[in-house]
């Protein structure tokens, strides 16, 4: 079985693949994690954001809510990852729920990104809202 500490490294190399544009590559590394512990979120949270990467929002919505979050329902990070996937489909109101209840999670990673998505929410429809003011 794999460590904790090596499907980390491995999720981390494969997080950076699809941040770099090596969407294949991540794809591979992500599918490699996910027959070593099948068990484990982190391959579709990759898969998810791969998937973003390539502009493939509700693909990586439904990876989120059929794989990973059926592994772990309450898991926050999957929630915001869900939440972002939401935000990109401009489902904003469905986002806002999603991530309103998880800026004071202990899961410092979770309550960064809703944080940070729910201020990109808020500067958007402050632009919408200007932007129709003529």
């Amino acid at each position: 079985m794999v460590s904790a500490d090596t499907l980390r490294l491995l999720a981390d190399i494969g997080f950076m693949a699809t941040s770099g544009g090596f969407s294949p590559q991540a794809q591979s590394m992500f599918k490699a994690i996910e027959q070593a512990r099948p068990d484990s979120v982190l391959p579709h949270i990759g898969n998810a954001l791969n998937s973003m990467n390539m502009n493939r929002h509700q693909e990586a919505l439904d990876t989120l809510e059929k794989k990973a979050l059926k592994l772990e329902p309450e898991n926050p990070t999957v929630k915001a990852f869900i939440g972002m996937a939401l935000m990109m489909l401009g489902r904003n109101s469905e986002c806002e729920r999603y991530l309103n209840g998880l800026t004071d999670s202990d899961d410092s990673l979770a309550a960064s990104l809703a944080s940070n998505l729910l201020v990109e929410l808020k500067e958007q429809a402050s632009k919408k809202s200007s932007s129709g003011l003529h």
